[in-house]
């Protein structure tokens, strides 16, 4: 059996090293200044890999069983009372200082860049890594240390990109000719991408489902369900396909996504409406209802564990999004879903350029990962009085068109287009043959329920059919509902 060698400080040249202890202690120190901090670090930080000192890996320790224990402030009686019956803590913590050692480390550190310390530690192992395979991280050190771990990273992929690309590993150059194979191809209808009709029939009619290798966007105004929808008719078809998605967000919360995650579950899957999505918040369930909870439960781990990965970044960087999509996919996520899309400083001259340029970089990774890729947008605000929905009412960037293969928008129905309105928009359905069973030409009307909710969805482009498509869905958001009720015939123009 191989045993691997651990690593020691001394293995590694002076240059990448002589920083360390400052860089463990200001972490450790920050989680004994504030030691709920270490919550935030609960996932994160594997102290035996992350840490080498054996004074950073004490206090670390130290200072997580006291916290575990239920310790909210670390002073001296504190410390004491905890260490006091194991003689060899007590000989440790002496021996490195004391208290008063801990106070003078913990007076010059701001426990507010925590974080900052934090990704200054990841990075020094990064470092250290990159010299373990090999790379010469000496002759740039100075460079390195003023960079974060995200510029880091980049730095060498974009090394490592102009190596390939000037061997021409990134230029495919071919005949553009029609054989057979392509023929096959067509024949056994590849061109199709996964199938969502279980859950939209019609829009999923006209998209051709969602293909791998491109980027379809779904827009709408704040509050009118664009995560609701997206979970209810992409991400459930995805997993019951035998796919794998993960889910990047910059707003919502994990505990929000497990709230639309579980209410789905229980009326797509199970059939269960006593359950709302505000029930659910509310909590102080029956008996009845909490074994439906349970029965979701089990229906989740059954059917869809360890398949769906929730990632939370906490800007609107396209980095990260990027990094995390190729991560994923070389583990088997072939579909992410982004939500929110948007400018990494909204208030900058070129925040609309910053947005193009971000969606052409979404569709390289899923281009070169053979993934497909749905973002979320918002609407622009100032647009909520146009009726019929284009790219033009996105808010920031309308060439990001130009870029994704599907973009569909969305807004709530409004009164006067209801049945016998000025602007009724006159739902309706194709009658299919009595005889042959096959759709019409035909057209058969719809009234719509001025007390239900609708949505007003707009497939303004496609690469799979005609765009300009309207399609009305019935959304009852207690339980995140989607219905598609037929098409519908949407005036161009803007409202009084």
């Amino acid at each position: 059996m191989i045993v691997e060698q651990v690593k020691q400080l001394s293995d590694y040249p002076k240059e990448i090293t002589d920083v360390r202890e400052a860089l463990e202690m200001s972490f450790v120190m920050s989680l004994w200044k504030d030691p709920e901090l270490y919550d935030d670090y609960a996932g994160e930080v594997n102290p035996s890999k992350d840490l080498m000192l054996p004074d950073g890996k004490f206090f670390y320790s130290l200072g997580k069983e006291m916290y575990n224990v239920g310790y909210k402030s670390f002073d001296d009686a504190s410390i004491h009372s905890f260490i006091h019956n194991n003689e060899v803590l007590m000989e440790g913590f002496i021996r490195r200082g004391g208290i008063q050692e801990v106070d003078n480390m913990r007076a010059v550190l701001n426990e507010n860049n925590i974080d900052t310390y934090y990704d200054s530690l990841v990075k020094n192992n990064m470092l250290m890594k990159l010299h373990d395979k090999g790379f010469n991280v000496v002759n740039e050190i100075k460079k390195f240390h003023k960079m974060n771990t995200s510029q880091l990273y980049d730095y060498f992929e974009y090394q490592l990109d102009n190596v390939f690309l000037n061997r021409g590993a990134g230029v495919k150059i071919e005949d553009l000719s029609i054989d057979e194979e392509f023929i096959l191809e067509c024949h056994a209808g590849t061109g199709k991408g996964l199938s969502y009709s279980s859950t939209a029939p019609l829009m999923n009619y006209h998209t051709l489902g969602l293909h791998k290798s491109n980027v379809q966007v779904y827009a709408g105004y704040s509050g009118t369900g664009k995560t609701s929808y997206c979970m209810a008719t992409y991400v459930f078809p995805i997993l019951d396909a035998g796919e794998n998605i993960v889910i990047i967000a910059n707003e919502m919360n994990i505990k929000a996504w497990k709230n639309i995650l579980l209410i789905t579950i229980l009326t797509q899957k199970m059939n269960y409406f006593k359950i709302t999505r505000k029930k659910l918040k509310m909590g102080n369930f029956n008996e009845e209802e909490l074994s439906m909870l349970y029965k979701a439960k089990e229906y989740q781990e059954t059917h869809y564990n360890h398949r769906i990965k929730f990632a939370k970044i906490f800007d609107y960087s396209i980095e990260d999004v990027k990094r995390i999509a190729r991560k994923m996919a070389k583990q088997g996520y072939s579909y992410v879903l982004y939500d929110t899309f948007k400018s990494e400083d909204a208030s900058s001259n070129n925040a609309t350029g910053e947005l193009v340029e971000a969606s052409k970089q979404l569709l390289q990774v899923a281009e070169k990962e053979d993934i497909s890729v749905i973002i979320t947008m918002q609407l622009a605000l100032h647009t909520e009085g146009t009726r019929y929905l284009n790219a033009t009412t996105l808010s920031g960037a309308k060439a990001v068109k130009e870029v994704v293969s599907e973009l569909i928008l969305m807004r709530s129905i409004w009164d006067d287009e209801f049945e016998g309105e000025n602007f009724d928009i006159k739902p309706y359905k194709f009658k299919r043959d009595p005889i042959t069973g096959k759709l019409t030409k035909n057209k058969e009307y719809i009234t719509l329920d001025t007390e239900k909710k609708y949505r007003i969805l707009f497939l303004d482009k496609t690469r799979n059919d005609e765009g300009e498509i309207c399609i009305v869905n019935q959304f009852d958001g207690a339980w995140n509902v989607w219905r598609e009720i037929g098409y519908c015939t949407v005036k161009h123009q803007r409202s009084a």
